[in-house]
């Protein structure tokens, strides 16, 4: 079941928080934007958002609006990023706002690579990281594939429905025309569809402590350390989606392929996919129940 909430920056102004929580169940906060002169700029209304949202108990992450045209200057926001988050606590990602005219024209292979070099910085810091961006963005500027596979992701595109982009994102924003009790004028809505409350938590991301590549990584997965589905996401944390994709590569190359379950997939759909049969990849998998698949599961084909 999806979760609604908002995100909100200092041109919603001074919120109402009380009337507010009553209507939400998750709220992402701009912190600010980072540019290309060290004139990283904080959102006149964070602090305050934070602190409200803090005494509430509402769920709380944050976006930053980018500017950097490079990947040196994203990982000099990245470091400003986690120096205005010292010592405050996040229930959900930080995400980086990618959907700026001003950088559209360096292509998909520096944009990809701004968000990766600000988000390799975050999630080093044992905090999540994600990328928003609108469809336009995320079909034509980024290198989708790549951007899904490694990082939590957050969609921006206004149409009527409430599980429109379910399966496909993680978070929809579905229109800038919100209106909620507490806030005056306009405001940003979204369903959010992974459980990152409770992934997350009030703990950080589970980055392994290592200076094990992830190919390293990814065998001893093949060998049975890590556990398999959920144990196994919640001990590679935010490394999983990178660390997975290289077990299935390696196992690829051993002739055996492999699929990981998705919310929303069933065992005859994967089946046709695959041009087989579920009851094969029952047998294969040891299920005695067809019906019932877990997200995170990894699947002999």
């Amino acid at each position: 079941m999806s979760k609604y909430g908002i995100d909100v920056s200092e041109h919603q102004k001074n919120i109402n928080w009380d009337k507010v929580k009553t209507q939400i169940e998750f709220a992402i906060l701009r912190l600010g934007w980072i540019g290309n002169k060290e004139n990283h700029t904080i959102d006149k209304c964070f602090e305050r958002n934070y602190a409200e949202c803090k005494r509430l108990g509402i769920p709380v992450g944050v976006y930053v609006y980018c500017y950097s045209n490079s990947e040196e200057t994203a990982k000099s926001g990245a470091n400003w990023t986690l120096r205005q988050l010292e010592n405050k606590q996040l229930e959900l990602p930080v995400y980086i706002d990618m959907e700026d005219k001003t950088i559209a024209d360096r292509g998909k292979d520096v944009l990809t690579n701004i968000c990766i070099a600000f988000n390799t910085i975050i999630e080093q810091s044992g905090r999540w990281a994600g990328v928003y961006a609108n469809r336009n963005w995320f079909d034509n500027f980024l290198h989708k594939d790549e951007i899904k596979r490694r990082y939590t992701t957050w969609i921006a595109t206004y149409t009527n429905g409430i599980d429109k982009y379910k399966g496909e994102y993680d978070i929809w924003q579905n229109t800038s025309k919100g209106r909620v009790d507490g806030i005056a004028g306009n405001v940003d809505t979204n369903y959010m569809y992974r459980d990152l409350v409770a992934q997350i938590g009030n703990k950080v991301a589970s980055v392994p402590q290592t200076t094990k590549s992830i190919t390293d990584l990814a065998n001893e997965v093949i060998a049975g350390k890590y556990g398999d589905g959920e144990a196994r996401r919640q001990a590679l944390g935010s490394l999983y989606n990178e660390v997975q994709a290289k077990v299935n590569e390696i196992k690829g190359t051993k002739g055996e392929t492999t699929y990981i379950v998705k919310k929303g997939d069933t065992l005859s759909a994967i089946a046709k996919r695959y041009k087989t049969t579920y009851q094969a990849i029952a047998q294969k998998n040891g299920i005695s129940n067809p019906n019932k698949i877990y997200v995170g599961q990894v699947l002999k084909i």
